[in-house]
Parts: structure tokens; sequence; C-alpha cells
């Protein structure tokens, strides 16, 4: 496993894009092993590059919560604490996905081999 098929399984899995961001970056931070210090604000504009509005992190915060992959301490104008459940995230993952669903799939097909191509002749055209 690496950063993105991770990211690709949690999306799957939360069925929400930014619920998934959200909890990917926390992650990558090491909240699952120690408490993470955050805003909204720092982790739209910062981590996620403005795809996600900080309202939306705030409400992804709120469902992480409320689902129990994560626990939230909020102190009054200062950064949110956050700290990633381990045990819950493992226990999403483990759950099999059908092989059907795209993050899993093996398909193979045409547009794939266009995709490779195209991505081959452009970085032909960096190189050169």
């Amino acid at each position: 496993m690496n950063a993105c098929s991770l990211f690709v399984q949690l999306v799957q899995r939360l069925h929400n894009y930014e619920v998934a961001s959200v909890l990917w970056v926390l992650l990558k931070e090491e909240a699952d092993v120690k408490e993470y210090g955050m805003t909204a604000g720092k982790m739209a504009d910062e981590h996620l590059c403005q795809t996600v509005s900080e309202s939306t992190v705030r409400r992804a915060i709120d469902r992480l919560a409320g689902a129990g992959f994560i626990s939230v301490r909020v102190h009054k104008n200062t950064k949110t604490l956050v700290s990633v459940n381990r045990d819950a995230v493992l226990e999403l993952l483990r759950k099999r996905l059908p092989e059907r669903l795209p993050a899993v799939s093996k398909k193979e097909f045409d547009f794939l081999d266009a995709w490779n191509s195209d991505l081959g002749s452009q970085m032909a055209e960096v190189d050169a």
C-alpha cells in the first residue's frame, strides 16, 4: 500500500471525497500516533490546496468524530487538537470491497492504454 492507494480506499469506503481527504491528511500528519493541532482554515488552504472549503473541513471533522474515527478537543481561539482512532480506521480498511469497485478493480481497458500513452508523450516533451 502507498499513500495514493490509501486515499482511494478511504474514498471508496467512506463514500465521501471531502471526509476521506481530511482523514488522509490527519493520517499523513500522524494524528494516529500523537494528537495533532490544526485549524480548518489551514487544512483547507495548505493541506488540501483550497480544493475543499474551510466549512467543509469542519463538517468532515464532525462526521469523522461522529463515526468514531477521530476524537476532537477544541480550545477557544487556538488550534483544534485531533487524534485518529487507528483501530477504527484499520477496522474500516479490513472490510473487503467487491472486486468490481473502482478502488480494487484490476480491469484493463482501452482508455487506460490511451492515457498511459498520452502521459508517456507528455513526459517525453518535458524531458526534451
